[in-house]
Formats: structure tokens, C-alpha cells, sequence
């Protein structure tokens, strides 16, 4: 049977369409007033009293968060070791040393107790990712004196007792990749209350036809994708609450089971966004993968072993002990919102004989 429920995949609408081809009729397709609805549109959805740069690519979003706080060649930045690489380029691209720390076991994000242990006079940031979707304990690293760049690439809508994940930090940046929360096709933004951090990235980003000359670089977003943007944030609370009843139906199979502890997990405090549904597997990925491949449905393992990024730097694993298990143990499963009920159903009946 082929793979006929794709693990992820972009939920656009005929509306989306039409924004978008209003852009490209329009005479104008390059950066301009859609970019700047766009911006304001995060700016109130975050409900924070901040702006917003929409640059793009989430990696170049983070790159300019580094920049903005003047991080370069010998600073220390900490960052989880379980995450996407892109947060490691975008260090390197400034030159600064990154520090890598654990993660927790059952929530996969970044160690509050390991990055205490890993601050020093040259530590000049702190990247706090919401992996999946799960909220960070970014209210505790804000105590620790550092300045911490939230990366919310998928986890736009979660929150912290209420409060919007993306409002914490001294930055924030947001990723709209095709398959993220929301999509520009490619594209990101990065928030914050600082204006003077906000004006840094705006002049960087504004690297043309300028009177003076210093290295700036094109991280311009379209017109287009920011009409397909405005479209997309408008959605994205049926986005979320449908991501959030796909969720409680797997919880509910699992549970079911007595299988209550197989998942990532969300304290009580925390509201995920559910960008990913992510299961642990204490006999490893490959049969249950063939199963769920067997019955048309694709899966990923989220971050393979060799993807850790304490192993691309060839530092010793037996200091990642967590990050290890969860990439040995960790399948996702589809839970985006164009899922349709029957879809959900086959997959939970897999997830039974699981």
C-alpha cells in the first residue's frame, strides 16, 4: 500500500490563493505593504507591545536575533543539542562558540539544571526552542541573567499560563516553512520589545541604496508571501484547536493502553501547539514505522541519532544521555489540520496495535 497519508503537508486555502494572486496582479511583488500587514498581524496575534521584522527564513530570523545583541567571533551562545541545525548555522554564521547542552526526558526541550551548569563570563545568549510545539521552561531561564532568544519556529499559539510563547523573551523568532504552524512557503519574523534590537535588524535587512556603506545582507520577505501569511495567521486558531483534537484522540488510544508516558509530554501549566505528535518507543522505531508504513500512513523519526549536534561536533555522547534516547526512541505520526476524521481513525487504529 502506498503512503497516502502524508506525514505533513501545508493546509491552503481557496482563500490563500486568492490573496496571492491579488499580489501578483497587483503591479507589486516585492517587499512592501503586505510584508508590513504581515508584521503587524504577529504583532497582534502575540498580543505583546513589540514589532516585528519579517525576514526570510527562520534561520536568517535567528541569525539577525544573534546580530542585534552585537553576539560575534569568541561569545558563547547555549542551545539545546536536540534541535534542528539551522540553530547551530546561524551561531557559526557570527562567528560565537556554541555551548550544547541536554535536554529533559520527557518534555525533549532544552535543561534548565544543564544550562545553569554551562554559564560563564563569556556566555552572551541563551536559544530557547519550543520543541514540537511544547513550551519551554523560558519564564525560568529568563531569571538567569542572559539574554535568551526564544525560537518559536513551531510553536506559534503555545502557551505559558496563558501567556504567549514568542512574549518571553528578549527576542523571539517565528519560522513559515511550508509544513510549520503556519506557511509563507519560506519565510520567518523576529519580535521583540527593544526597539533599538528591532532598528538593528531593520537597517540589516534594508541593504540597499543606502547613503553609507556597511555589510548588510538581502533577507527580504515578498509581497507574495506575505499575503499568503495574512490568510494563514487569520486561521491559525482553527489551525491549533484542530492539531489540539487530533492530539487528544491519540492520547485518548495511548491511555487507552495504559500507554500514558509513550508521548512527549506537557505539564499542567503549559498549552501545546502540537506541531508534532511524537511517541517513544522503548523497543525502537523500525517495526512500528513498517506498521503505520504497511497501512498507508508515513512517519518520520523527528531527529535522527546522527542529527544530534553533539555528534556533527564529535563531542562525547555520554554528556547527551537524554537527546540520545529520545532520537533512538521517537517516531511522529501526522497531525496537521486538512487530517480528516476517517484519516485520524486509520491512524489510531494502527497506533492500537502498536
Amino acid at each position: 500500500m502506498n503512503n497516502n497519508i502524508q506525514h505533513n503537508k501545508p493546509t491552503i486555502k481557496p482563500d490563500d490563493i486568492e490573496r496571492v494572486s491579488d499580489v501578483l496582479t497587483s503591479g507589486w511583488i516585492a517587499q512592501g505593504a503586505k510584508v508590513e500587514s504581515f508584521e503587524k498581524a504577529l504583532i497582534d496575534y502575540l498580543g505583546i507591545d513589540g514589532q516585528a521584522v519579517a525576514v526570510s527564513s527562520g534561520t536568517a530570523a535567528l541569525y539577525l536575533a544573534l546580530y542585534s545583541l552585537g553576539i560575534g567571533e569568541g561569545d558563547e551562545v547555549i542551545l539545546p543539542t536536540y534541535v534542528c541545525s539551522a540553530v547551530l548555522n546561524a551561531i557559526f554564521f557570527t562567528e560565537a562558540v556554541p555551548v550544547l547542552v541536554d535536554v529533559n526526558p520527557d518534555d525533549f526541550n532544552i535543561s534548565f539544571e544543564e544550562v545553569k551548569k554551562r554559564l560563564g563570563e563569556k556566555t552572551k545568549a541563551i536559544i530557547v526552542p519550543h520543541i514540537y510545539g511544547v513550551p519551554a521552561d523560558i519564564d525560568e531561564l529568563m531569571g538567569l541573567g542572559v539574554p535568551v532568544i526564544e525560537d518559536c519556529a513551531q510553536s506559534i499559539g503555545a502557551k505559558i499560563n496563558g501567556q504567549m510563547v514568542g512574549t518571553f523573551g528578549d527576542l523571539s523568532i517565528f519560522s513559515f516553512y511550508a509544513t510549520k504552524m503556519l506557511t509563507t512557503g519560506q519565510g520567518g519574523m523576529v519580535v521583540s520589545r527593544n526597539p533599538d534590537l528591532i532598528e538593528k535588524i531593520r537597517d540589516f535587512r534594508a541593504f540597499d541604496c543606502r547613503k553609507e556603506y556597511k555589510n548588510r545582507f538581502n533577507f527580504q520577505m515578498t509581497d507574495i508571501q506575505a499575503a499568503l501569511g495574512i490568510g494563514q495567521i487569520k486561521k491559525l486558531p482553527f489551525f491549533i484547536d484542530r492539531r489540539k483534537k487530533i492530539a487528544e484522540r491519540y492520547i485518548e488510544t495511548l491511555n487507552t493502553k495504559n500507554r500514558d508516558r509513550v508521548f512527549q509530554q506537557v505539564s499542567e501549566r503549559k498549552e501545546s501547539a502540537y506541531y508534532r505528535f511524537v511517541m517513544k518507543l522503548t523497543n525502537g522505531t523500525e517495526k512500528t514505522q513498517k506498521l503505520f508504513e504497511e497501512n498507508g500512513v508515513q512517519t518520520i523519526i523527528p531527529v535522527e541519532t546522527y542529527e544530534l549536534l553533539h555528534r556533527y561536533l564529535n563531542l562525547d555522547k555520554s554528556a547527551f544521555g537524554n537527546a540520545e534516547e529520545i532520537a533512538k526512541t521517537t517516531l511522529s505520526i501526522p497531525i496537521y489540520p486538512s487530517l480528516n476524521e476517517e484519516e485520524v481513525l486509520r491512524i489510531t487504529q494502527i497506533m492500537e496495535k502498536i
